[in-house]
């Protein structure tokens, strides 16, 4: 890659068509969502302050003041800049606005809340929008890291759009060189507590046997959205979330990664982009970048499922 790129040149070598005038203002709009969210938390991450619990949010996790900052930033650039009449989806405020919008706006103001309340990197937000109803149907996404001058955005049959600060971080995270072989390196994995999981240490190595993994590793950074993210940059090889994930948590990430050539299966055999952009706890899945061949890996995955479900 040439070192003198910048990431405006990436951008243009990635997009596969122009965008519609909507597309260009929810890019934009997304993206004032996300630096709103990133100021409202840079104070707040690794304080009390921040930490201070309010109560369940509306996808039933503890509410804390960084998310609450946080979703309120973001919700006021929604309000003032939204392109059209919008439905919101929202971890925190739940489900707001009339059904029949033409539009939907799936948000994880902070998707990595606990690293963000003990001061651990990475955390993020997760924006998307979508024509309809489901996964599948999400147009424009959005993910930004708030520890890191990184960002990434995807429109549908549009390609991945990366938006990273400077040249330098760009080159850094776009790694083409990874994205053609089907070496199998680095393996993220998101679980729940340990006592709500079965699964052994071993069993991820098993789900990628066959592949040239000599130096397998496996880490857990506490993002989904952000672990999605790093498959569609070839910084990562294969996600396994053995979570009950929400659609705040991945409607954008998702998006980002097909767009980027990788790939998602759930791991009860569904249709994972029919998967309704609600609130509700879904099924666990495993997801791959592109060069990957993800057939081999999904079936093992699959073969694993008892083990590798969270438990209640």
């Amino acid at each position: 890659m040439d070192p003198e790129r910048t990431s405006a040149d990436m951008v243009t070598d990635l997009r596969r068509r122009s965008l519609s005038t909507d597309e260009e203002r929810w890019m934009a709009c997304l993206a004032h969502m996300a630096a709103a969210g990133k100021a409202a938390a840079e104070p707040l991450y690794g304080t009390a302050r921040g930490r201070v619990a309010l109560g369940k949010g509306a996808g039933g996790d503890s509410t804390l003041e960084i998310d609450r900052a946080c979703e309120t930033a973001i919700q006021e650039v929604l309000v003032a800049e939204a392109p059209g009449a919008y439905q919101l989806v929202s971890e925190e405020a739940g489900v707001v606005g009339a059904a029949d919008a033409p539009w939907r706006v799936v948000v994880d103001p902070l998707d990595g809340s606990l690293n963000a309340k003990h001061g651990l990197e990475l955390f993020g937000t997760s924006l998307a929008v979508a024509r309809g109803g489901a996964l599948g149907d999400v147009a424009v996404g959005h993910v930004q890291d708030y520890t890191r001058p990184h960002a990434f955005a995807a429109v549908k049959g549009a390609g991945l759009l990366l938006e990273d600060k400077t040249g330098k971080e760009a080159r850094l995270l776009c790694d083409a060189d990874r994205l053609t072989d089907d070496a199998v390196e680095v393996l993220l994995i998101e679980a729940g507590r340990p006592e709500r999981h079965d699964f052994r240490y071993s069993d991820l190595s098993s789900i990628v046997a066959g592949r040239h993994t000599k130096d397998l590793r496996v880490r857990q950074i506490g993002s989904l959205a952000l672990s999605l993210c790093y498959l569609a940059m070839g910084v990562a090889d294969v996600l396994v979330a053995a979570v009950r994930a929400r659609s705040v948590d991945v409607a954008a990430g998702f998006l980002i990664l097909d767009e980027a050539g990788g790939g998602i299966a759930a791991l009860d055999d569904t249709d994972i982009w029919g998967q309704p952009l609600d609130l509700e706890r879904r099924g666990a899945f495993v997801a791959w970048r592109r060069g990957v061949d993800g057939t081999e890996i999904t079936n093992r995955a699959r073969g694993l499922r008892k083990s590798l479900l969270f438990r209640p």
